[in-house]
């Protein structure tokens, strides 16, 4: 995991330093406008779609039976009583297939008395508490996420005016200040759960728990390298990127030839010190569940009840590890240093 981690979140720290090195051009900002307007506009589009029609028919006694493609906010709005007829009461609520299945249920299972299914389905007789039109989340959750990052892309043509920067610079440099600034266990506990819980609502993705340490260990850590690798960069004299230049050699070329062989060397010692930073760190991922080697002692812990050895092993094992990491950068510096 750690090893996965690491060089995920290498890739990603030299990406964000290329992209600090970007330069604005005359037709940037053009371009950036016109993106703003098109997802603006493919938003609009799905906020402008049909909505549908429900009706919450029974009485309040019982639970409410809704249906599996009710969105959550309105299933929210239910459970916490927030319509009219409620009067504030929380009420319970279950799932049920289909509106027909929704309707046994209110003349079936005593437990169940209302339910909230589309207006087309409800019959003659039956008492209706409270309507509701909304647009379904096959176009309101994407909607949302292009108008979400729409209003970021004109955020960051702002940024980009009063800086002087591209506008993925401003992007890049406002994501390193801001991982930077948040402890790695917020960082691990909100890819663990909330941004895990969104993928998977919004577009059915359910990670596993190797996928969301790895994830969060490798946004966390991508900010530090990321600075490490701007520090490499910047310290190569421009006079090499010119001759570079002058000589022909592209951009691309330049990093790959002249810049980044010499800055590699110098980003050794760090970058050594981030891997055995995260090795550690990998214990703070027993919170999310995940089945490392913190997580494994605190199981057999808790089988045998046996906590002093427990722990020790671990720590040991920790020390174990991180003593092969240092041994391991400081025979790739003494390979550097004669090559």
């Amino acid at each position: 995991m750690t090893v996965g981690a690491y060089f995920t979140s290498a890739v990603l720290g030299l990406v964000f330093a290329g992209l600090l090195n970007l330069r604005r051009s005359e037709r940037t900002l053009t371009y950036s406008l016109v993106m703003v307007a098109l997802l603006g506009t493919a938003s609009l589009g799905f906020f402008t779609r049909p909505t549908v029609e429900y009706a919450l028919v029974g009485t309040l006694e019982g639970r409410v039976a809704i249906l599996p493609d009710t969105p959550q906010r309105i299933g929210n709005r239910i459970r916490r009583g927030e319509f009219e007829g409620a009067e504030g009461d929380r009420l319970q609520i279950r799932s049920a297939a289909t509106p027909q299945r929704a309707l046994e249920l209110i003349e079936t299972s005593p437990a169940v008395s209302a339910a909230f299914i589309p207006v087309a389905e409800v019959p003659n007789g039956l008492e209706v508490i409270w309507r509701r039109s909304f647009l379904p989340d096959r176009f309101w959750l994407p909607g949302v996420l292009l108008l979400a990052v729409g209003t970021i892309v004109a955020m960051l043509i702002l940024g980009s005016l009063q800086s002087g920067l591209h506008p993925v610079a401003v992007f890049a440099e406002f994501y390193i200040d801001v991982i930077r600034g948040v402890p790695m266990l917020v960082v691990i506990l909100f890819v663990g759960f909330v941004l895990a819980s969104a993928l998977k609502q919004s577009l059915g993705i359910d990670l596993n728990q190797y996928t969301r340490g790895v994830a969060a260990l490798s946004i966390g850590y991508s900010a530090y390298m990321a600075e490490i690798f701007r520090a490499g960069i910047e310290a190569i004299p421009r006079g090499q990127t010119e001759v570079a230049r002058s000589l022909g050699l592209s951009g691309w070329q330049t990093a790959r030839y002249i810049v980044l062989p010499q800055a590699i060397k110098i980003v050794i010692p760090p970058l050594g010190n981030e891997f055995i930073a995260m090795l550690k760190d990998t214990a703070l991922l027993s919170l999310i569940s995940v089945r490392e080697t913190t997580q494994r002692m605190r199981e057999f812990q808790s089988n045998t009840f046996i906590t002093f050895p427990t722990f020790n092993t671990a720590a040991v094992i920790y020390v174990i590890l991180t003593l092969v990491g240092a041994s391991l950068v400081k025979s790739i510096e003494r390979r550097t240093d004669t090559a």
